[in-house]
Parts: C-alpha cells; sequence; structure tokens
C-alpha cells in the first residue's frame, strides 16, 4: 500500500513535490474511497485522479515513480556494475542541473509503515535512508552518506558484513535483498506490488492478461470483468501456436523471411472474443470468435489489455499507475473501472489506483466518484517547474462544482491556448 512519494530534481520537478494518500478528514464518501491499514490512526485513499494540460508533469511524476521502482529492484544487479545511472535532473535552471535528485517512497507492509529514500546523480548515491514505523514510533534503520553506510541495531544485523560491498552506483537496500536480508526483501516485495503502465501502449498490458489467461481462475475474473462492461461478447479465447514451413509457404512468405522466423522459434498468440449467432427469430443458435486486435475497436482493445492488470491489483492489493488511463475508453467504462477500486465488495484487500486523465467529466460531483484529497492538480510554471495540489489542498469548498471550475481554470491546470490574430495556415 502506497502513502506518499515525493521526487525533487527530477524532469520537471524542481522542487520537492509529494502525492499523498492519507485520508483528509473530509466527511464525504469515507465509507466507499477509503480503507483502514494496520497501522492504528492511518487511513488511505483507494484512488487518486491526477489533471493538468499537457505537458504540465503528469507523465514525469510516473516516471519518477517508475524510475524509483526500477532502481530499487535492480541496482544491485552486476549487468549494472559499470553503468551510469539513468537519472534525469532538473535541466532548465543552473542552480539544480548539478545537483542529485531525491526520491522517497512511504508504504504499508505486512503491519509496518516504511519510509524508504534516496539521493542520486548519474555517478553515484548520495544519500540513503530507511525507517520503520511500529505502533506510531519512526525507527532508524540504516542511513547513508556516499560510501559510508550506519546500520542501528533496529536492522538484520548480517546487514552490517554489506555495508564493504556494496558499490557506490547501488542502493544498500537492494544489496540486502540480493543476499537474503529479510527486511530487504521485504521491502523489494512491496515495490514490485506498484505497477505503472502507459495506457497508449498495450502491448506489455496485453501480454501481462494473456499470461494471467493460462490460469482457468483468473480467466474466469477476466471473462467476468469483460462480460460486464458489454462490448458485444462475453468472453475470450487465447490460443498459442508456432508457425511452420507449411503455414509460412501457403502465405507466400519470401525464404529469406521464413528462415529467420523459423529460427527465431518464437511462439504466436491469438486472442479471440466470443459472439454469439442469432437466427431470424433473434434465437441464438451459435457463436462464433473474432480476431481481437483485427475485428474489435482501439476501445475494445484496450479495455482487454487493461482487464489482467486491474484484476490482478485487486486481488492482491497493489498499487496501479495508469497514464493516459481513459484515453480511448467510453466515459462509463473509466467511471466502471474507478468504482471497482472506489469499493468496499470488490476491493477488500487495499488496492490502489492512480491515474492521470484529460476528463473532467471523472470529477463532476454527481458522479461522486472523488473526494477532495483525490484530485490533484498539476500545472508548470513559466520557468519550466511543475507544482501539484489537491482540491483539499486548495481549500476548495465541497459544494463547488470541481468539473466546471477546472475548466473555468479557476484550478488552473488547463492549458493557456494562445493563436496570434494572424495566423494564416496558407498564403492568400
Amino acid at each position: 500500500m502506497l502513502v506518499k512519494f515525493t521526487v525533487e530534481n527530477y524532469l520537471s520537478f524542481k522542487n520537492r513535490s509529494t502525492i499523498d494518500l492519507t485520508a483528509t478528514s473530509l466527511t464525504e464518501l469515507r465509507n466507499s474511497n477509503l480503507f483502514d491499514t494496520p497501522l492504528k490512526n492511518l487511513t488511505l485513499l483507494k484512488s487518486m485522479v491526477i489533471y493538468g494540460a499537457n505537458a504540465n508533469g503528469k507523465s514525469n511524476l510516473f516516471k519518477a515513480i517508475s524510475f524509483a521502482r526500477k532502481f530499487i529492484l535492480n541496482s544491485s544487479k552486476d549487468s549494472q556494475a559499470d553503468e551510469a545511472i539513468e537519472v534525469q535532473p532538473f535541466c532548465l535552471s543552473t542552480e539544480s542541473i548539478e545537483k542529485p535528485s531525491l526520491f522517497e517512497l512511504v508504504f504499508i507492509h505486512d503491519t509496518a509503515k516504511y519510509r524508504y529514500g534516496f539521493l542520486v546523480d548519474e555517478e553515484e548515491i548520495h544519500k540513503e535512508w530507511l525507517y520503520v514505523t511500529t505502533k506510531n514510533k519512526e525507527q532508524l534503520l540504516f542511513e547513508r552518506d556516499f560510501q559510508e553506510i550506519k546500520v542501528t541495531k533496529k536492522f538484520d544485523a548480517a546487514s552490517t558484513n554489506l555495508t564493504s560491498i556494496t558499490r557506490k552506483n547501488a542502493l544498500f537496500l537492494s544489496v540486502c535483498a540480493q543476499f537474503n536480508i529479510p527486511t530487504g526483501i521485504a521491502i523489494l516485495k512491496a515495490m514490485s506490488n506498484v505497477q505503472y503502465i502507459s495506457g497508449m501502449q498495450d502491448r506489455y498490458t496485453i501480454n501481462f492478461t494473456i499470461d494471467m489467461m493460462d490460469d482457468p481462475a483468473k480467466k474466469k475474473f477476466i471473462d467476468n470483468f469483460i462480460k460486464g462492461a458489454s462490448l458485444g461478447f462475453t468472453e475470450t479465447k487465447v490460443e498459442r501456436f508456432k508457425l511452420t514451413e507449411e503455414i509460412l509457404e501457403k502465405g507466400n512468405v519470401p525464404k529469406e523471411i521464413r528462415k529467420m522466423i523459423l529460427e527465431s522459434d518464437e511462439e504466436n498468440v491469438v486472442v479471440s472474443t466470443k459472439h454469439p449467432i442469432y437466427d431470424e427469430n433473434n434465437e441464438e443458435v451459435d457463436n462464433i470468435y473474432f480476431n481481437l486486435f483485427a475485428n474489435e475497436s482501439l476501445g475494445t482493445c484496450k479495455y482487454v489489455a487493461l482487464s489482467g492488470p486491474i484484476i490482478d491489483t485487486l486481488l492482491h492489493g497493489k498499487t496501479l499507475i495508469i497514464d493516459e488511463f481513459d484515453a480511448q475508453l467510453h466515459p462509463h467504462l473509466s467511471k466502471a473501472i474507478i468504482e471497482l477500486f472506489n469499493s468496499k465488495e470488490n476491493n477488500p484487500n487495499g488496492a490502489q489506483l492512480i491515474f492521470a486523465s484529460h476528463n473532467p467529466a471523472l470529477i463532476n460531483p454527481k458522479r461522486k466518484l472523488f473526494r477532495r484529497d483525490q484530485i490533484m492538480i498539476t500545472e508548470k510554471d513559466t520557468y519550466g517547474v511543475t507544482n501539484m495540489e489537491s482540491l483539499y489542498d486548495k481549500k476548495v469548498r465541497k459544494d463547488a462544482s470541481f468539473e466546471k471550475d477546472y475548466l473555468e481554470g479557476k484550478y488552473n491546470g488547463i492549458p493557456d491556448i494562445k493563436i496570434d490574430n494572424n495566423f494564416r495556415l496558407f498564403d492568400e
């Protein structure tokens, strides 16, 4: 469960910026949109939507989370021993371009809250720290200042043997996990439960969904999810096969390409959708299967692709981050997905959905989808710096028309379009 994420001096985030999923004292939608944690007095949001004009920093926020996650999971691997760290500081200011970037995550794992962060540039880790909170008292587990790493008695004793072998471009926490230190393994597991996908690039997402469909129990969940969307079909079918010389020859594939395909020995996958066939009396008499990507709409393909990560997140209480979440999706489908997460019945495990959107209708108060602390607005100033605030931080009133006021620019975060009156596309 993600509690907070903080970034500073990365891409368009020059200043320290935080998304906080800690529920505020707001009274609206408390029974549906919040869940309690194992820690006393800590209640979290089930979902969060991020708005802002194009190039205002929404995707950069998700890239920051994705970078931190990947670096935590992979920095100790031998393959990265001599590689530069792919961190990108804010480059539009001489004040920040030579400084390290900061990343910090606060999250719940089992019955404890952890606060873990690091300060890093392209060459090395400047600082690294890990704290744990149990019974509302935060305690230091370890801290690092360049290559000087101090481990407290609260951390695993065996980790002290790893301080001298931790490379300057590797996180100590990652090294601890690599050498089977229990706390390190637990935290890396928590990080792997934070999943990021792009709503505009469905290749990875559909592959994940297809792999889930190989499990009959999970496929049943996916088919139920699809059936409820009334897309015209009730279930899917996955067929795996390898291309043979005979198939390629019948398809008039040139010999050189045939050879390359056969040598690759790759498995091919076809996803089909089951549609009913009716007689003259509109009685169902048979069914037919359509190729998902050849015969269905882009929106349908995206919905099917998203079904796997969404079901997996709900089943296991993960955190799912989706950029361009509702691109190509009908607003009613977007609303239905959000309601799944903001539901006691369908989200009993504390799953979280964080996504970017350009559809202001989702925050229309009549829809009752979001509280004010669940709606974040990003905006970029004259100097290219992204700033973020929730409607709660902006002190927006409960009875305000969020959708209307957002479109009118009262919360900022909308494009300021200025086209010169003398502009002509074609010369007269």
